[in-house]
């Protein structure tokens, strides 16, 4: 099972920028939830806790697509430490506010600035993967293995802010993820050798990643799932915090995260018959219709259950759009093309998170699950309509894939 990770840690190089990704990008379970916790905690409200954690979140995905097209342009190398010091300002800013009891309203606009100028480690390291392999099926591997590196910081994560949230000081948590950003950024940009070369503007290269075809529909598929994250995220902690249990969140969290590691990981280590387009519309109609199961929720342990259940469906879908993106767009807008699967993510988020935030305060957890439920169908409805669009057009890649998409 581990031939295929192995095989793709033999690229010189790859672990080294690998490593560096994983610790800059620690910080993506630390921000949201940390801001959650940092509100709440200190209020009772989940209302402005989950608007200001949509207001980073929103900023995020609205600077991602920017800040990629920047990278394509003048390359990884240059930009990682400037970009990183603009973003671990303003967020230190934001959690030094807080720690003064400064008015709610003036931690907005750092935590906006923080969100715009937090680089998209993912698609910065995906993009390094995507420029030292040339093998299809390798490439699969190491996206899902960036894909399980992701759920074990949503494992770990979220045990992590919520302890030290509750245990220390709320105000520790994003300075946590200011300390882990800022020292994979200088260690990411000393990896000269796996970044891929700049692509300076030229007349090919003003169309935006997101006019290829069928990559708005792709772009609406994530929006959606990060509906999902944020309307789950923010309801199972509202619903352990109704039970007087808030200090234990973290965990059902990573029982979500856990699942969909495992998942992830299982699919990186198979060979797949089964063509990339396919795959896509297969797990798009599987995690729309998981969201159901947690209307079963009737107490914490049933809901750790339920979590670690659902999230068998997320990293496979991820790990397929992911691939699709690569296939859809050319290497000179890969950076940018990537980053607008983190902005779907990110706007997702951004978007349901002040509105389930207010559903959890109004009505309860229970009622607030419907808002997971309702992302899940629209996810899969925008990815049918990706496959529908795609499966007449055969996309870059090998004989086998093409062929099937035209089937």
């Amino acid at each position: 099972m581990l031939e295929n990770y192995r095989a793709v840690f033999r690229t010189p190089g790859s672990a080294a920028f690998c490593a560096a990704a994983f610790v800059m990008r620690a910080s993506i379970a630390l921000y949201p939830l940390g801001l959650v916790l940092l509100i709440s905690l200190r209020t009772g409200h989940y209302t402005f806790a989950g608007v200001l954690s949509g207001i980073y979140v929103i900023s995020s995905g609205a600077g991602n697509p920017v800040l990629g097209r920047f990278v394509d342009r003048y390359g990884q190398t240059r930009l990682l430490v400037p970009i990183t010091l603009i973003h671990v300002t303003a967020m230190g800013t934001m959690a030094l506010l807080a720690e003064l009891n400064a008015p709610d309203w003036t931690l907005i606009a750092p935590t906006a600035i923080g969100g715009f100028f937090y680089l998209a480690v993912g698609s910065l390291v995906r993009a390094r993967w995507s420029y030292v392999l040339n093998n299809q099926a390798q490439l699969t591997t190491a996206y899902s293995l960036e894909a399980t590196l992701d759920e074990l910081i949503f494992v770990l994560g979220p045990v992590i802010a919520t302890v030290v949230a509750t245990q220390l000081d709320p105000t520790l948590v994003p300075v946590l993820g200011c300390v882990l950003v800022g020292g994979g950024a200088i260690w990411l940009s000393r990896l000269t050798g796996s970044a891929p070369p700049p692509h300076p503007e030229g007349s090919e290269r003003t169309r935006s990643a997101l006019r290829f075809r069928g990559m708005p529909l792709v772009f609406a598929a994530m929006l959606f799932t990060g509906g999902f994250f944020a309307s789950t995220e923010i309801t199972i902690i509202a619903f352990c915090g109704q039970r007087g249990s808030t200090g234990i969140s973290g965990a059902v969290l990573a029982c979500f995260s856990l699942g969909s590691a495992s998942a992830g990981f299982i699919y990186g280590a198979r060979h797949w018959a089964l063509p990339l387009l396919r795959r896509f519309r297969w797990q798009s109609i599987l995690f729309g219709a998981m969201p159901v199961l947690l209307l079963l929720a009737d107490s914490i342990p049933v809901l750790a259950l339920i979590a670690f259940v659902v999230g068998l469906a997320t990293a496979p879908l991820l790990i397929t759009a992911f691939g699709l993106v690569e296939r859809i767009v050319p290497d000179r807008v890969l950076t940018e093309g990537m980053a607008w699967m983190t902005t779907g993510l990110s706007l997702g988020y951004g978007l349901f998170a002040g509105v389930v935030g207010r559903i959890a305060d109004a009505e309860g957890a229970r009622q607030a699950f419907a808002v997971a439920i309702g992302c899940g169908l629209l996810e899969a409805l925008a990815a049918f309509g990706a496959y529908t669009m795609l499966r007449h057009a055969p996309l870059p890649g090998d004989a086998a894939d093409a062929a099937a998409l035209s089937a």
